[in-house]
């Protein structure tokens, strides 16, 4: 595990321990590519099956985070 300071710096955490609303952002960003990427139908690594409704709902995800982020 990092150490705190390097949490901090890399905009996981803030002072507070807190994880940051951009990280979170960033989890779905990254979330909604990987499902693009495999493909409706197909399964993720851990056995999640990709569907139009789980790439709409991580997008509304999104959505709902990024005015509270930078991302």
């Amino acid at each position: 595990m990092k150490p705190r300071e390097q949490l901090i710096k890399d905009g996981i955490i803030n002072e507070n321990k807190e994880v940051s609303y951009a990280f979170i952002a960033s989890f779905y960003k990254d979330q909604l590519k990987k499902f693009n990427e495999i493909g409706i139908g197909k399964h993720t690594e851990f056995g999640v099956r990709v569907t139009e409704k789980l790439i709409k709902i991580t997008k509304d995800r999104l959505k709902q985070l990024r005015p509270m982020s930078k991302v």
